[in-house]
């Protein structure tokens, strides 16, 4: 019953970064601009806004109110965005400006590529990823990295991967289309010890 609780908070976490990397991918933003695209301030929230414009700027002494849940829950997940490195921030006069990396519009592609995001399940039997993607290749490598997370795959090495999930006929059709396919080795242990190469 707990499984079945948590599986739509997933998905809404997924759905918001998918909407903040789409966002941010269209241009820089400052927090409070950010915050207008995804809330609808009530009347006392606007009022505390508007004393955060001093001469027609951003005042930087001044916080923004994060008391409501929702607002915290955003900041968090801009928070963990930064973290993982797909979104940055830097500071100026006029506030704080926020921007997709390249690292985050890579995962934008993947998200929008695959509506499933390559969802498996389990088949109980663990399999090793191997890649060596090219130096210049690697908008690729980067993506094959965020495809093994999405897969639930954990790394062992940066370029070293292990998981127990079926490996999806669509993640093995982008790795031919993307040329890379060659530079990826898929293993599958079996119950006996041994290894073999599956892909």
């Amino acid at each position: 019953m707990s499984l079945m609780k948590k599986e739509p908070k997933r998905i809404r976490r997924g759905a918001k970064m998918a909407q903040v990397l789409t966002t941010l991918g269209n241009g820089a933003f400052y927090t409070l601009d950010l915050l207008d695209e995804f809330f609808n301030y009530q009347k006392s929230y606007r009022r505390a806004r508007q004393r955060l414009y001093d001469d027609g700027g951003y005042s930087q002494k001044s916080k923004l109110p994060q008391t409501n849940a929702k607002f915290q829950a955003f900041y968090s997940l801009l928070t963990r965005l930064k973290n993982e490195g797909l979104i940055e921030k830097s500071k100026n006069k006029q506030g704080t400006l926020w921007r997709a990396t390249v690292a985050g519009l890579e995962k934008l592609t993947l998200l929008k590529e695959k509506e499933m995001l390559y969802n498996t399940e389990s088949d109980g039997k663990s399999k090793i990823i191997a890649f060596d993607v090219p130096e210049r290749e690697k908008m690729k490598r980067h993506w094959l990295r965020e495809a093994l997370r999405i897969m639930n795959f954990r790394m062992l090495q940066k370029s070293l991967w292990i998981g127990k999930n079926k490996i999806p006929e669509a993640f093995l059709e982008d790795l031919r289309r993307k040329n890379i396919l060659s530079y990826v080795h898929i293993f599958e242990v079996s119950r006996a010890g041994t290894i073999k190469e599956i892909a």
